[in-house]
């Protein structure tokens, strides 16, 4: 069955409140990103083990504590096709010496899982609030280059848990003395970027050109706020358009060189061919994103977004869109 409207909003206000906790860090402390990859496969059911991979944001509290923000692709797994995004807390300790952590992690996770429809064809969406556990093992001997293991354990809402294992590289952020040197201008609040990528709806895997212009404002050093129009192409059965408004969590490295953020909001929308028999409807969507941004000078960078749209039927899709950005 669909999740109804009022349990979408209190899924993604769950974000909001999430994203929240995020921001405000601004420790002399280290920060890490990782791209993990590995297999996953069904903790009860014994099913066929598939395809998984992460990405994964750390940042260091203290010593001994640590929080993290992941976006989790679980595999195509037998009448399940779930990924969504995990907010964790870790405890960590390195009692083999500095150069090796080990870490144990747990928190919510906010997932979409695209099964097989209840007539027998077609497909349905399925939203929910779990809960995430994992453990992980970090190599810093080739810093800021980063080795690490990482288990999942994964209890999901909707009654399918998954066990995964994967290995990745991550990269140690946060070191202002090391690489290029700043852009040096940190006055600019405003941002306009044009972006041009692709939109893949979840249901049937298709797929259409997808482009969008992105105003952002800066409202404080964690914290943007963004409008954007994005138009995910028409190509039946991908024909939706509309507006979109985000507020977002922010970090910045290099001295404000690099830019990440993950972002949550609403998304006005009219979709051509999802409506009853293939018509148009009009939807209001929840929306959790992604971001980064390098910038090559105070005023050009390039900015890459990742949308996922997420809708209270079977019309939710992944967008991933990049392009120019300039800052004013």
């Amino acid at each position: 069955m669909y999740v109804a409207g009022w349990h979408r909003v209190k899924v993604f206000a769950a974000v909001f409140a999430l994203v929240v906790l995020f921001a405000p860090f601004r420790t002399a402390s280290c920060q890490e990103i990782f791209a993990n990859g590995g297999i996953a496969g069904g903790a009860h059911r014994g099913t066929s083990t598939r395809g998984h991979w992460s990405v994964a944001y750390f940042q260091h509290l203290t010593e001994h504590a640590t929080v993290s923000a992941s976006y989790i692709n679980e595999g195509h797994q037998p009448d399940h096709d779930r990924d969504g995004i995990a907010f964790q807390i870790w405890g960590r300790g390195a009692p083999l010496g500095p150069g090796v952590s080990f870490a144990g992690g747990v928190g919510p996770y906010l997932f979409a899982d695209t099964r097989e429809g209840t007539s027998g064809y077609g497909c349905e969406i399925q939203h929910g609030l779990g809960a995430i556990f994992s453990g992980a093992i970090t190599w810093y001997a080739l810093s800021p280059l980063l080795l690490q293991a990482r288990g999942n354990y994964i209890n999901g809402s909707n009654g399918f848990d998954t066990l995964s294992a994967s290995i990745g590289i991550g990269y140690l952020l946060g070191d202002e003395g090391r690489g290029n040197p700043p852009p040096g201008d940190h006055s600019r609040k405003n941002e306009v970027a044009l972006f041009m990528g692709g939109t893949a709806l979840n249901c049937d895997h298709s797929s259409a050109l997808s482009v969008g212009l992105e105003y952002r404002r800066k409202l404080s050093p964690n914290f943007d706020w963004t409008v954007a129009g994005l138009h995910e192409g028409d190509r039946r059965p991908v024909g939706r358009y509309g507006v979109m408004s985000e507020v977002w969590a922010v970090r910045a490295f290099y001295g404000d060189r690099l830019g990440l953020g993950i972002g949550a909001g609403a998304y006005l929308a009219r979709d051509r061919y999802g409506g009853d028999e293939g018509g148009a409807r009009d939807d209001v969507n929840a929306v959790v994103s992604l971001t980064a941004v390098w910038w090559f000078t105070p005023r050009l960078g390039l900015r890459a977004v990742f949308h996922r749209v997420a809708t209270d039927h079977d019309r939710d899709a992944d967008v991933l869109v990049g392009g120019l950005a300039i800052s004013f």
